[in-house]
């Protein structure tokens, strides 16, 4: 399932950070709307099922804030499981029309629509990254996090290990991954202000190949880590 969100900002200033916003948000609406679900979600022990992209109007980064062209942004939510899925529309919906107040700023959802999804029929797929795309190798032992951008010699190991495990989390069998190809079309590495950290990831477009039922599943869950915290959705060209 995949929603847009639509937002009135009391300013057109923004957070360098933002994203930290719309992820409180996202929280204070799921656990207003049903605890047991909130507490599934974020203190569970399954990965979550959705990634998001926002959508901002002509914003000019500055070094704390981002400054938009006017005081209205989106968001756009997809969602794997269905069933949560139905639930977060519903969480969100309560929210409609209700003030959100940030730091210095507040924000309002003011509409919520449905936005078609798109049938995977062939196994190679061209996509155009919504939000940028982390790859994460986390290790165990230290606890530490390396990020890879689409140029790193570890692209490509890491990004099958990541979603692997989101195929584990949800009892999908890994055995998806077979023939899972990504090949760069156009892309770029950035590097994102993450909380404390600085993480390294890519935006553009790749070609991804793979079973179809894999395909589907990354279309509407994201791809790659940190999707929950709006990153790695993408649309198909």
């Amino acid at each position: 399932m995949r929603i847009k969100l639509f937002f009135e900002l009391e300013n057109n200033i923004l957070d360098v950070q933002y994203r930290k916003s719309i992820i409180s948000w996202i929280k204070h609406a799921i656990q207003d709307y049903d605890e047991n679900l909130f507490q599934e979600i974020y203190h569970g022990n399954q990965k979550k099922t959705f990634s998001w992209a926002s959508i901002l109007s002509k914003p000019v980064f500055e070094k704390e804030n981002v400054i938009l062209q006017d005081n209205q942004f989106s968001v756009v939510f997809s969602a794997y499981n269905y069933s949560h899925a139905l639930h977060l529309y519903n969480s969100f919906l309560k929210q409609k029309f209700q003030k959100y107040s940030l730091n210095k700023n507040s924000m309002t959802l003011i509409n919520i629509s449905m936005i078609p999804e798109k049938q995977i029929i062939t196994d190679t797929i061209t996509v155009k990254m919504s939000s940028p795309l982390i790859v994460r190798n986390h290790s165990r032992e230290t606890l530490k996090d390396m990020y890879y951008a689409y140029d790193r010699e570890e692209f490509q190991e890491y990004i099958r290990i990541n979603i692997r495990e989101q195929l584990e989390a949800e009892k999908l069998d890994a055995s998806l991954l077979q023939d899972f190809e990504i090949q760069t079309v156009q892309a770029k590495k950035i590097v994102i202000p993450v909380y404390e950290k600085m993480i390294e990831c890519s935006i553009g477009t790749f070609s991804i190949r793979g079973n179809m039922k894999l395909l589907d599943y990354l279309y509407k869950g994201g791809i790659g880590a940190k999707k929950a915290m709006g990153f790695g959705l993408f649309e198909i060209q």
